[in-house]
């Protein structure tokens, strides 16, 4: 019973990782004709209203508690609002499972910002492996013999970069909140997030040659139904079953999602966006991801 339990727990893992790694597939789908700032409000005031519905109704917990605010805001704005709109942003110009590749390196700038900035992790010898490893898969896949890195797909790439470091400072901030339960604190994030999207979606149609209703018009049923998926899949509904793993397993088993995540990503762009690929960004893929398996298991090494 208790290996049955298990093998149903390993199954929620790996669709987490196929819903998380579809939401690059879903963005690139969206922005071909709703701007990136106005997906990152759909997506969380979607996914907001359906977190609200799960903790008021189903978990039964407080969402917004005074103590922790200024935690709170920082989290909504560093790992929501900024790495929605960077992605976004940068999908605009290179190809969905780059975006995957790339942000699978979060789990790396997680232990590097806790071991060196926050000093809350040793280094041994996997781990340092490890990050050698991905950084590696990283380095290879920029400087590659014909990718220009001042050009918009090289700046692009280093602005999903920068949302995989925004993400890993997220991950770091958000143990300091021990009052609230993971949910609640995604929960409120989320709001907070959606919030603060509005008046960046303002500054982008004040910026537009386009008036708010010719922009609304514009938008296309993929668009509408990917950001929909957005919403509610990849973000609210990934969200619990995140913390219905780590609550029924760990946060360790949990976090094995992210071995699977950006290879998700780029199997969903193969198949339904024919992206392809040259041989490099896999060879990067595969350094990545076994970078992240080897900080994985040497931080659980450590724990133990």
């Amino acid at each position: 019973m208790k290996n049955s339990s298990k093998t149903i727990d390993y199954f929620y893992l790996i669709l987490l990782s196929a819903i998380w790694g579809s939401s690059f597939l879903f963005i690139k789908i969206a922005i071909e004709t709703i701007p990136p700032s106005m997906l990152t409000l759909f997506r969380l005031t979607i996914a907001s209203m359906v977190l609200i519905f799960y903790i008021k109704i189903i978990s039964k917990q407080k969402i917004f508690i005074r103590r922790g605010i200024k935690e709170i805001v920082f989290i909504s704005f560093v790992g929501n609002v900024i790495p929605f709109n960077l992605i976004s942003w940068s999908e605009i110009t290179i190809e969905s499972g780059v975006a995957s590749t790339l942000i699978g390196t979060m789990p790396l700038f997680t232990f590097m910002i806790s071991h060196f900035i926050k000093k809350g992790e040793k280094l041994n010898m996997i781990t340092l492996v490890g990050l050698l490893i991905g950084f590696l898969g990283i380095c290879i896949y920029f400087f590659q013999g014909t990718f220009n890195l001042l050009s918009i797909k090289g700046i692009s790439s280093f602005l999903v970069l920068f949302a995989s470091i925004c993400y890993a400072f997220s991950a770091n901030f958000v143990k300091k909140i021990e009052h609230l339960s993971s949910i609640q604190v995604a929960t409120s994030s989320t709001i907070y997030a959606a919030l603060f999207s509005f008046p960046i979606v303002l500054v982008t149609i004040l910026n537009s040659e386009k008036s708010f209703l010719e922009i609304i018009i514009n938008f296309s049923k993929n668009s509408i139904f990917s950001s929909l998926v957005l919403g509610l899949l990849c973000t609210a509904i990934a969200v619990i079953i995140f913390f219905f793993l780590i609550k029924k397993q760990s946060a360790v088993f949990a976090s094995q999602s992210n071995f699977f995540i950006p290879c998700f990503g780029v199997f969903w762009s193969y198949i339904f966006l024919d992206e392809s690929y040259q041989t490099n960004l896999y060879f990067s893929l595969c350094l990545i991801v076994i970078g992240v398996y080897l900080v994985h298991i040497g931080r659980t090494k450590r724990n133990h």
